[in-house]
């Protein structure tokens, strides 16, 4: 066999076992990019909130606690925090209800329109929280309702209730109506087999919207921004500091919302399985 030969063969080898690696590992060296470009931001603003120095760069000027102490000490901090958790709980109960009362209804009746209700019920998930913050601000202008935190509850309702539905909806679809009518045929009136049958099973998604909601709420800038008035939430009190420059105080306001907002979505993600 020549020599021209043996090179040709031992570079068809190469080739082969280059693409056979590919093969095998495409999937895993594609995913770890995508974690990468979703997580690697994340991870930078947790690492510089403990940064010692008043820039973040690198390298590192130390660890240390010093910016977490200093929120406990910012009263206007506070006090968005506080605006964002009121505002969060209201729109959460008052969306769970609705949103619960409106899955019972386009999953147990049938009526006219219906899937126009649901077209209608649905429609504001799916407008841009701009164009929606914008509508809102004007609707408010001219019925001559002041801009404050209970028209940042109204305008984070008719964005957070649709979420609600379809958690609960999905929950309910599953649900066999059966168990209801044995519960009725054992002498259990309506509202006894609603609360003892049917609210049980359903308080998994119940629960899991209401988290939903409620972290939509938390995390919301765009809706709060237009209609929030004088007093701010946390989203617009983080926006607000900004303007200014970044600085560590930021990286460690936005890691702790981070982490409360990811525990939600984990504690929803558990109720929902």
């Amino acid at each position: 066999m020549s020599t021209q030969s043996q090179h040709e063969r031992g570079t068809e080898f190469s080739v082969a076992s280059v693409v056979r690696f590919v093969e095998r590992n495409w999937i895993r060296a594609w995913s770890a990019l995508v974690f990468l470009f979703l997580y690697a931001p994340i991870i930078v603003l947790i690492v510089f909130s403990f940064e010692r120095g008043t820039f973040s760069t690198v390298p590192w000027d130390g660890f240390t606690f010093r910016w977490y102490r200093q929120l406990a000490a910012n009263s206007r901090l506070i006090d968005a925090a506080v605006n964002s958790l009121y505002v969060g709980a209201v729109v959460t109960t008052v969306a769970t209800v609705l949103g619960t009362l409106g899955a019972v209804t386009l999953v147990r009746y049938d009526f006219k329109l219906k899937s126009l209700y649901r077209l209608l019920v649905v429609a504001p998930m799916t407008i841009p929280g701009l164009i929606l913050g914008v509508a809102l601000l004007n609707w408010f202008n001219y019925i001559g309702i002041s801009t404050s935190l209970k028209t940042v509850m109204i305008g984070q309702l008719v964005f957070v209730t649709p979420f609600v539905l379809i958690t609960v909806t999905s929950r309910l679809r599953g649900f066999d109506p059966a168990m209801e009518e044995a519960a009725r045929d054992l002498g259990a009136s309506r509202w006894q087999a609603y609360r003892r049958v049917t609210l049980p099973i359903l308080m998994p998604g119940i629960v899991s919207g209401a988290l939903f909601a409620f972290t939509l709420s938390f995390d919301d800038f765009l809706i709060a921004f237009f209609t929030s008035g004088v007093k701010n939430t946390l989203p617009i009190y983080i926006w607000s500091k900004i303007q200014h420059g970044t600085s560590p105080v930021i990286n460690a306001i936005s890691t702790l919302v981070l982490l409360f907002s990811i525990s939600l979505v984990l504690i929803s993600y558990y109720f929902t399985d």
